[in-house]
């Protein structure tokens, strides 16, 4: 089952979670008013912590393990709430708050330690040149409706972005 489930998610990776992380720092740069915007490592970094595509990350224990005074039985399977983490007030200054300058710093969007993903540093360099390029050549975009949001177990992400493009200046 693990071996299944590990398959579908390097799968599933390598494509879902680079639309969602597109279209989910769009939806972002738009709703906060930074349309369009210097496209920095900063900001990537920032849109990849404000609203990840991954929330929610599966393992299973190997052997029986105590997490905070909690046994977790060896097989057990744990959940670790990425979106969560990458809003922890302990860990960043206004946690809540998208700051597109906010100095780089590591964050739990791609996972940590051993399950860091294998294809971040892809997805940084495809978020980076897809979002210049959106920027460049749609710089009057806005939102027409609020977005809606899809409903899918693993992954965060967009059903729906309704964007209008604003006239061309003469």
């Amino acid at each position: 089952d693990e071996m299944i489930a590990t398959c579908i998610l390097l799968l599933n990776a390598g494509h879902e979670a680079t639309v969602h992380s597109l279209g989910l720092a769009v939806k972002t740069l738009l709703e906060h008013g930074h349309w369009p915007t210097p496209i920095t490592e900063a900001l990537v970094e920032e849109c990849l912590r404000f609203d990840p595509a991954l929330h929610l990350f599966t393992r299973w224990a190997y052997d029986d393990i105590d997490v905070m005074g909690v046994t977790v039985p060896r097989g057990g399977q744990i959940a670790c709430l990425l979106g969560a983490a990458n809003r922890c007030p302990q860990h960043w200054d206004a946690a809540a708050t998208f700051l597109p300058d906010r100095p780089p710093k590591p964050h739990a969007g791609f996972g940590a330690g051993l399950h860091f993903c294998l294809g971040a540093p892809l997805a940084r360099l495809e978020l980076r040149h897809a979002l210049a390029a959106l920027a460049a050549r749609l710089p009057g975009l806005t939102l027409v409706e609020p977005p809606r949001m899809a409903d899918i177990y693993h992954f965060h992400g967009l059903e729906r972005l309704i964007v209008a493009r604003a006239a061309p200046s003469p």
